[in-house]
């Protein structure tokens, strides 16, 4: 961990100890969760938003979360209301659970204070600072009100709408789309960015063995990662890039034949959905995102170097996202399909 997050941690801890009560002894009205972080973050902590309603069916459930993060989850139906701006966390909860929060969190925890506050840094405290996988992460933090019996069975989930379903089922109408594979080449990190080369050479392999139409999907960012791997393919292939939301980004995993792409967000939601799935990785932490599903494969060189900035590599004439070569990939895609 780094020095600012240890700090945050001890913080959170010397709050919760001195301020909060730490065993439940009284009911539970209202429920904040807390979590201020990206998409992947989001999509492995669904779970938790069914295991505190199953265990408190009263209380409504509010969800702090970056605006962009939203359309993933709004249509949940354990979420009773959802608020993107910090400023209007302005009262008091039964039950505070920061997944991920910050400083002006832990502030104003304090400020409108409730009975009982959950957060990740007693797991990760406890752990001396060593990660789990966040799927499991964010059971721990409830884990210690939650009865062990409502644990069962309850993984993440991802919801979507009619209008969802019928957007998608549209664009896929309109490009004569039945059987497909959806890619997604973009990455927050340029180090994370497996090569637009390596991604043709899989396209034209999945479209011509295996007839699979190909659908580039993420954000109008990733369009001119899209052109570079154009100019590589031997077909048209389909843009799922512009004006779609998560949650039809989410419906449209839920139709797909296959996926491959670098870790990202995208890739956590593809693997709420289950299908074949090949995760790239390279300077990213080794278990902590790495899909769950069991037809997944995890392609992942980790180098003494891991974990990095990634930002700053150390050997940019070779990245470790590069030592995945396009027949380790074509070996599993195989595996899948055959």
């Amino acid at each position: 961990m780094v020095r600012k997050e240890q700090l945050l941690f001890a913080a959170n801890i010397i709050i919760n100890i001195l301020f909060f009560k730490q065993k439940l002894n009284s009911p539970i009205r209202s429920i904040l969760v807390v979590k201020l972080d990206e998409i992947g973050d989001m999509a492995a902590c669904t779970h938790v938003f069914k295991l505190l309603k199953n265990q408190f069916p009263n209380a409504p459930i509010e969800l702090l979360c970056k605006p962009f993060v939203k359309s993933l989850v709004e249509n949940d139906p354990n979420i009773d209301h959802i608020i993107t701006d910090e400023i209007k966390y302005n009262k008091s909860y039964s039950l505070v659970v920061e997944l991920r929060g910050t400083w002006k969190t832990l502030f104003k925890s304090m400020l409108y204070k409730g009975k009982y506050r959950l957060s990740r840094a007693e797991v990760r405290m406890a752990n001396k600072g060593r990660q789990l996988h966040e799927i499991d992460t964010n059971y721990e933090i409830i884990k210690p009100i939650i009865n062990s019996d409502k644990a069962n069975f309850i993984t993440h989930q991802l919801f979507f709408s009619q209008n969802d379903i019928k957007t998608v089922e549209s664009f896929l109408k309109d490009n004569k789309i039945s059987k497909f594979a959806i890619i997604h080449a973009g990455a927050r990190r340029k180090l994370r960015q497996w090569p637009a080369e390596r991604f043709a050479f899989v396209a034209n392999y999945l479209f011509e063995k295996y007839k699979l139409e190909i659908i580039f999907s993420g954000s109008q960012e990733d369009n001119e990662t899209y052109e570079n791997i154009e100019k590589y393919i031997k077909f048209k292939p389909h843009y799922f890039t512009n004006g779609f939301s998560l949650a039809m980004f989410s419906y449209l995993c839920s139709k797909a034949s296959f996926y491959i792409g670098n870790e990202s967000g995208p890739l956590q939601i593809a693997s709420v959905f289950k299908m074949p799935l090949i995760a790239l990785y390279g300077p990213g932490v080794p278990n902590v995102f790495y899909p769950r599903a069991q037809n997944s494969i995890v392609l992942h060189h980790v180098l003494k170097c891991n974990p990095c900035n990634q930002i700053d590599c150390v050997q940019p004439e070779m990245p470790c996202i590069n030592l995945i070569l396009e027949n380790d990939v074509i070996m599993a895609i195989d595996k899948f399909l055959n």
